[in-house]
């Protein structure tokens, strides 16, 4: 079987790597290594996003049914039947976002615009009287939540250098996705059903928790690139890096 890339193709892609994060070549990734990565508040930031929005993103899997059960008088079969088309359009949405992101370069707007969408789509969802407004807002959710899962992981991508680092960092946001499933498991609890008033409000409180923590890094960003632009400061330890908003 030929290789997927020739050695000029190989060499092209190993180059602008290089030229764009120093850390084409691969680290040994030991346990003084993640310590000294683990001082980097970024990791711990990025960490929290993914716990943040997987406990947001479960709070569907928990409420979708009873929604359809209790409010719209469906089987439990067609209940869980009508739970795809949320997801289904939620997929085109995914793709968008990461075209959008790659043609203007930035992570934290859409960021920002998910986590706003969430909170308009459970606000409908959790606080309406109407069901069929309340199933619309599921799709307005849906699409807010689960558009941030691939945008979590490339804002993180784009801020963070070395191999060794970046792996670091992917291994305690899967910890923190895992955690929010945890949370989401204790705080949508029977007795607070069927409107689950108050892990819905812990869920929107969350988002609004993520919208304050990109926008500060709007501020930090900023302030270090200008930095680095005056030559007063090396970013993540790489001349030329400058962070992604």
């Amino acid at each position: 079987m030929p290789p997927l890339l020739t050695a000029e193709e190989a060499s092209l892609v190993h180059a602008r790597i290089e030229r764009d994060r120093g850390d084409s070549t691969a680290e040994k990734l030991t346990w003084k290594a993640m310590l000294h990565h683990a001082k980097d508040w970024k990791v711990w930031e990025f960490s929290s996003y993914v716990l943040l929005n997987n406990t947001a993103l479960y709070a569907f899997a928990y409420f979708l049914p009873v929604i359809l059960q209790k409010s719209l008088g469906y089987s439990t079969s067609k209940a869980q039947l009508f739970t795809f088309p949320p997801y289904a359009v939620a997929v085109p949405w995914i793709m968008f976002c990461a075209w959008i992101c790659d043609k203007l370069r930035v992570r934290g707007p859409v960021l920002i615009f998910n986590c706003t969408l969430y909170i308009i789509g459970v606000t409908i969802t959790g606080f309406c009287e109407n069901p069929h407004a309340r199933y619309g807002g599921v799709f307005i959710g849906v699409m807010g939540i689960t558009g941030n899962i691939p945008t979590n992981w490339a804002y993180q991508h784009n801020n963070v250098v070395g191999q060794g680092k970046r792996a670091f960092c992917s291994a305690m946001m899967t910890t923190g996705g895992g955690l929010g499933g945890i949370i989401a498991g204790n705080i949508f609890q029977a007795k607070d059903g069927p409107g689950y008033r108050p892990a819905l409000t812990i869920c929107l409180a969350f988002q609004a928790l993520n919208i304050l923590l990109v926008v500060k890094n709007f501020v930090y960003f900023t302030w270090a690139n200008r930095k680095a632009d005056r030559e007063e400061l090396i970013i993540e330890g790489k001349p030329g890096f400058r962070y992604t908003y």
